[in-house]
């Protein structure tokens, strides 16, 4: 019998946090060195990550790894409330969506450690 549960509710099972869905002006910025500027809409987040959704021929995709350190943005297009800022982070997970309204995106996992400042 085929599991008809949404991909990202499976997903959320395997995280130590709960995490809430967010509206999509949540955004999260990452910049690496020698690339454009990523933009990428927050799909869930908890007090210590964030999982954002690119398709599977992003760019993206080949610039960063497991376990790599990134410096990100949280950004509120909107009014919305949340932990919003600069924070140290580190790639966690990159999975393969297999079923749902995102069935062949990627999701990627990223903790977050502490904030930082850009000097």
């Amino acid at each position: 019998m085929p599991d008809d549960t949404p991909a990202t509710t499976r997903f959320q099972e395997k995280r130590k946090n709960h995490r809430s869905v967010y509206p999509s002006n949540t955004m999260l910025e990452i910049k690496l060195p020698g690339s454009p500027l990523y933009q990428l809409k927050i799909r869930d987040l908890s007090e210590n990550g964030v999982g954002v959704i690119v398709k599977p021929d992003s760019p993206l995709l080949r610039l960063i790894k497991l376990g790599q350190g990134l410096n990100v943005s949280l950004i509120s297009v909107g009014d919305s409330e949340g932990p919003w800022g600069k924070y140290q982070s580190t790639v966690e997970h990159i999975t393969d969506i297999q079923e749902g309204p995102f069935k062949g995106h990627m999701i990627i996992g990223l903790s977050f450690h502490t904030g930082y400042h850009s000097g």
